[in-house]
């Protein structure tokens, strides 16, 4: 009887103990199933992976997360480099990339996944970080907010992952990293001021530092001026005295253990083609945002919109903590309607993507939602516990109703809401109707939200319909804003398939070649995914030298996108290219094709590393003038070779409808005198030549150029392009190759030009190409995990010229020894070698991260010291104040740069 009864007695508290833990855990299980479910839900509907070929992938996801991943899968094998990486602009440093892009720790499921498959993992991804961002929401709700119930707060969480930030900007899947980590800041924060604990808030600054240094620029703002309000309206409590002081050690170690990142992160970023005047931005910006599309993040979140006016409108006393984070709410709410903090917001200048901090306020929303319903004034006293059948069966029917019109509203609408996942930007229809839909829900929200708040439902029924209600506008989210890509490119995944299809079928294992495309087959980072050397590449860290060499050189470039398409033979031979890839022709000289495309060896390669005797002095830009002339130049420059006799220069046979005031080179002008107005050219071709086209005007990064859609080319009568130069196609636009014929090229002038640097028509002779490139000396360099090696016979006095992007962190060794080296011809690097045999190594170290990886060392020694002595660590009340000033004043300093200044700047300009 003993042991029965101490085994009832076990059976029944341990399970009892088992009961309560379950309780506990329930609340922190259900925001991250409750995302799992809905989006599981909408992708199965809908044929999104895994329940189909759908993607989510569009936009940025595809033309950089995807490929930058895949790239991450090589690097980490081995096959390439991360300092010096040839899959992606000819030579590049990807350590600031990778910490733009996929620093994030979900980065490393890559490995266990095809390449042809991430189009798919990306699902996967996106799906875990929400889940994520769920979790992490309801760790702060339950370590901050300890009055909210349980079930409201898993609820609000839920609401985070789906938030409007989260809809709108998934594709670059990196925010989503900083999205979930944000909430563990503000723990950290209250560790910080409550507990006096500066590890975790250290802890979260380097993280957040580490993960995305674009948008830690952002976190670093943010808590500038959080810091700096919170330490003024707290400055005369005597428990919260010491917290300067130690908010300012937590920072500086944080900066500290972080500095091997955002060191040399930082100056690739100013040698980038992204940096640009200020200033210049926000004097020329409109004062108002484009609210149809800034405004569209904050309507996604209905419900918390309608909880805070709810609870704001009643009057009531609030607490010191609720009118801090309001204020601070209010301050993160300016610049998504001011344009020009919004600009000082994203470090003075962006393209898209205009509320890239927008988690700070939706959190901050959620944060005073969650104190306003967990305030005594949240319910009426007296009727917390009036839960009737009637109220229930009204509430059911209203969820019913929202659910059905929720649905309907985006399958009948789905085109006009969903204008955003076409081109980044809602238009007044769309905003029209996201705010139609806003409105029905907030009418929802309003109902459940008085209902409670007048204590007419209890909390836990509150929290069940609150949820419904949610659940109804998050799938509904997802359906507007992921669902929608699939939707509009249903063949996104399998023709991404097809294009990985090329992955790895060049299997030469000697020499260092690259592959190019013959145009705008694909995103421009996907050559190198496929695991070739590329000279293309697209993030915001390419660099303005490499870009703008490229241009000149005659390859397609626009914004920060660089391209392989374009050039001339001269250049790909020059630059190594070795293979085209092209739309499939059936071509017997194709090394390997699907339906779709083929790889084709090129007519003319040379080796990496040219040896030559030529005088390179006054060598380092290219010259100025026509891309024709830069042709020339090159071609003299570097083999010694007559560059007339290289390229021809045609002159148009007949001019009509058009005004030719180009006397005054190397600026053209066209005016167009008729409706019809086109140059002729008639040319006889006697030896083989490949003949160009060509229209440029000036080196820049613009988004579009003036003088794109000025022509329109016809060679024997055939369109060669409609539109040129454009968007996709700005090169030199390559005529054809011919040989003993007739060529008539017409060009049509569709609209006037104002200034062009660069025209005309011109053929490159193959004859003389071909001699001189059979005359070249090179060192044929070889490359392996991001290194070059190889040995050459030289003569006194020559040097090498490396087809390379120059960079400052080069190491460049010859005979075992350091050399120096200098920047020729635009971007690429030139270095003396010796008489007689000569091995050579080039590796490379982004520059600052020797400085930066130091100040790391630094941190975690002065991290690990703080540990050790922070239970006796002392503030006097001198360095108290001073910390207090130093805060508050820096706080101050963000507000007039960021908020006052470019608003004064902006109205007097």
């Amino acid at each position: 009887m003993f042991f029965k009864e101490k085994y009832k007695n076990y059976v029944m508290y341990g399970g009892l103990n088992k009961m309560d833990k379950l309780k506990k855990a329930l609340p922190f299980i259900i925001p991250p199933l409750a995302v799992l479910l809905i989006m599981g839900f909408a992708f199965y509907r809908h044929g999104l992976y895994p329940f189909g070929d759908g993607t989510v992938s569009w936009c940025d996801m595809s033309q950089q997360v995807i490929p930058l991943l895949t790239d991450f899968k090589d690097i980490f094998t081995g096959k390439d480099g991360m300092f010096l990486n040839f899959h992606n602009a000819g030579g590049m440093d990807l350590w600031g990339v990778f910490f733009f892009f996929i620093a994030s720790p979900y980065t490393l499921l890559v490995l266990f996944v095809d390449k042809a498959d991430i189009i798919y993992l990306v699902n996967i991804l996106t799906v875990l970080k929400m889940m994520t961002a769920a979790v992490t929401a309801q760790i702060y709700f339950r370590s901050c907010q300890k009055k909210l119930d349980p079930y409201i707060s898993a609820v609000l969480s839920v609401i985070y992952a789906f938030c409007g930030y989260g809809m709108l900007y998934y594709q670059n899947n990196i925010w989503l990293d900083m999205m979930y980590l944000f909430p563990l800041l503000m723990v950290a924060f209250r560790e910080l001021f409550e507990k006096k604990r500066i590890i975790p808030y250290t802890v979260m600054l380097t993280l957040m530092m580490i993960v995305n240094y674009y948008i830690s620029y952002m976190i670093v703002v943010f808590i500038m001026i959080f810091m700096a309000l919170c330490c003024w309206r707290y400055r005369k409590e005597e428990k919260y005295k010491d917290v300067p002081c130690r908010f300012v050690i937590g920072s500086l170690l944080g900066a500290l253990l972080s500095a091997v990142v955002w060191m040399p992160c930082f100056l690739q970023f100013l040698s980038s083609g992204r940096s640009k005047s200020v200033i210049q931005q926000i004097e020329t910006a409109s004062f108002i945002t484009n609210y149809n599309t800034t405004f569209c993040l904050l309507l996604s979140t209905a419900s918390v919109i309608v909880i805070v006016a709810v609870f704001l409108l009643d009057g009531k006393k609030r607490s010191k903590r609720l009118n801090t984070d309001l204020i601070m709410l209010f301050l993160m709410l300016v610049p998504i309607l001011i344009e020009p903090a919004n600009l000082m917001w994203h470090t003075g200048s962006y393209m898209s993507f205009p509320c890239r901090y927008a988690f700070i306020t939706i959190f901050f929303a959620l944060i005073c939602a969650g104190y306003f319903l967990s305030s005594e004034n949240a319910v009426a006293k007296g009727k917390k516990n009036c839960d009737h059948f009637v109220i229930f069966l009204i509430l059911a029917a209203l969820i019913y109703g929202f659910y059905n019109f929720s649905e309907g509203f985006v399958e009948n609408n789905r085109d006009g809401m969903s204008k955003y996942t076409k081109s980044l930007w809602q238009d007044s229809t769309a905003f029209e109707l996201c705010l139609e839909f806003f409105i029905v829900a907030a009418a929802f929200y309003t109902v459940i939200v008085l209902l409670h708040k007048k204590g007419w439902i209890s909390k836990k029924i509150f929290a069940v319909f609150l949820a419904m209600f949610v659940a109804a506008e998050s799938y509904a989210n997802v359906n507007i804003y992921m669902v929608s890509p699939s939707m509009n490119n249903t063949l996104r995944a399998a023709n991404h398939q097809k294009i990985m299809d090329l992955s790895d079928r060049l299997h030469e294992t000697e020499g260092f070649y690259r592959v190019k495309t013959a145009s705008k087959l694909f995103e421009v980072n996907l050559v190198g995914s496929m695991g070739y050397n590329s000279l293309s590449h697209y993030t915001s860290l390419t660099s303005r030298d490499y870009m703008y060499m490229m241009k000149q050189l005659g390859y397609s470039s626009y914004w920060m996108e660089v391209g392989s398409y374009g050039g001339t033979e001269l250049t790909d031979a020059l630059l190594s290219v070795k293979y085209l890839i092209e739309k499939s022709t059936g071509s017997a000289d194709a090394v390997y094709s699907n339906d779709t495309y083929e790889i084709v060896p090129t007519e003319y390669y040379l080796p990496l590393g040219i040896v030559t005797d030529a005088d390179l002095s006054g060598s380092e830009e290219l010259s100025t003038g026509t891309r024709s002339n830069v042709q020339k130049k090159l071609f003299e420059q570097l083999f010694g070779g007559n560059g007339n006799e290289l390229i021809t220069d045609y002159e148009y046979t007949t001019i009509y409808g058009v005004q030719d005031d180009s006397n005054f080179k190397p600026n053209y002008t066209l005016t167009t005198t008729s409706d019809v107005a086109y140059m002729d050219y008639s040319i006889d071709v006697t030896d083989k030549q490949t003949l160009y086209f060509d229209c440029f005007d000036k080196l820049s990064n613009s988004l579009s150029e003036d003088i794109n859609g000025s022509f329109m080319v016809t060679v024997n009568g055939q369109v060669k392009q409609m539109d040129y130069p454009s968007q996709s196609s700005n090169g030199l636009l390559k005529l054809g190759e011919f040989e003993n014929e007739h060529v008539n090229v017409r060009v049509t002038l569709k609209k006037d030009i104002t200034s062009c640097r660069s025209y005309g028509v011109f053929g490159l002779h193959h004859n003389v190409l071909e001699k001189a490139l059979e005359q070249a000396q090179t060192a044929g360099l070889t490359d392996s995990d991001g290194k070059l090696s190889g040995s050459v016979n030289a003569k006194a006095g020559q040097k090498c010229v490396l087809q390379i992007p120059y960079q400052e962190g080069l190491k460049i060794k010859v005979n075992g020894k350091a050399v120096s080296y200098d920047k020729v011809f635009g971007d690429l690097v030139s270095f003396d070698l010796q008489e007689g045999e000569n091995t050579i190594t080039v590796t490379s170290v982004p520059k600052g991260f020797y400085a930066g990886l130091a100040l790391t060392i630094a941190g975690i020694a002065l991290t690990a010291g703080y540990f050790f002595i922070r239970k006796k660590l002392k503030f006097g009340e001198t360095m108290e104040a001073a910390a207090l000033v130093a805060v508050i004043g820096a706080g101050a300093i963000v507000i007039i740069v960021v908020y006052v200044a470019p608003c004064i700047l902006n109205i007097y300009s």
